[in-house]
């Protein structure tokens, strides 16, 4: 086990022990090298398909038609909104209830497509949860989709060894069972606030529709 792995799992393991005890994981640090982003003001959302994901194939919104999906953007290598965020996800999939397991998903997509390949995306998004699937691929589709989205990225050089960072917007995007874009919740948005919006959207007794 290599020493990225070991911060992976150590960030992961934290966020989670937290949200697991009810607290809330601490704010982006302002003394990292990493800044969160804004996010537009009337993101369009709408299609995502990329050529590399997590599941070794390539990866399309298509897929989840029917279900819900939180989509975020962000990547592997973040210190600290990237695994805080996937953590509320991964949280709020854990207490769907049950006539809604397996049709509510979460999409990380990396804007980091230099490092993160396939085999990557897949053992980072596997601290989380299994129904969280990775995904990236070149700069000029990634910028495409985070325009739509109203997502902003953009590389600061850091003197260490990951010789860059990506600041960037910490937004998750709740999608609906036909694609369109149905809320926008800011950084730090927990997994109870996450459910609650999703339960406003299908209604407390509305079973998932049927593929």
């Amino acid at each position: 086990m290599n020493a990225r792995t070991l911060v992976w799992l150590a960030l992961a393991a934290f966020a989670l022990t937290l949200i697991a005890l009810g607290l809330r994981p601490p704010e982006n640090d302002p003394t990292a090298p990493h800044r969160v982003l804004p996010t537009a003001q009337a993101p369009e959302g709408g299609p995502i398909e990329l050529p590399v994901s997590s599941t070794g194939a390539a990866l399309s919104l298509d897929d989840f038609h029917g279900d819900y999906v939180w989509v975020y953007f962000g990547y592997t290598s973040c210190p600290d909104a990237c695994p805080v965020s996937l953590a509320w996800i991964a949280g709020a999939l854990a207490r769907l209830p049950p006539q809604w397991q397996g049709r509510v998903h979460g999409l990380f997509v990396s804007v980091d497509p230099d490092r993160d390949d396939a085999e990557r995306l897949r053992d980072y998004v596997a601290f989380f949860d299994p129904a969280i699937v990775g995904a990236t691929g070149p700069q000029e589709r990634l910028r495409e989709i985070t325009a739509r989205y109203g997502a902003f990225y953009q590389y600061t050089e850091v003197d260490s060894a990951l010789g860059y960072v990506v600041d960037h917007s910490s937004s998750t995007y709740l999608v609906g069972p036909d694609g369109a874009l149905l809320e926008v919740h800011p950084h730090g948005t927990t997994s109870a606030q996450l459910l609650e919006a999703l339960q406003a959207h299908t209604g407390s007794r509305e079973e998932p529709t049927q593929r």
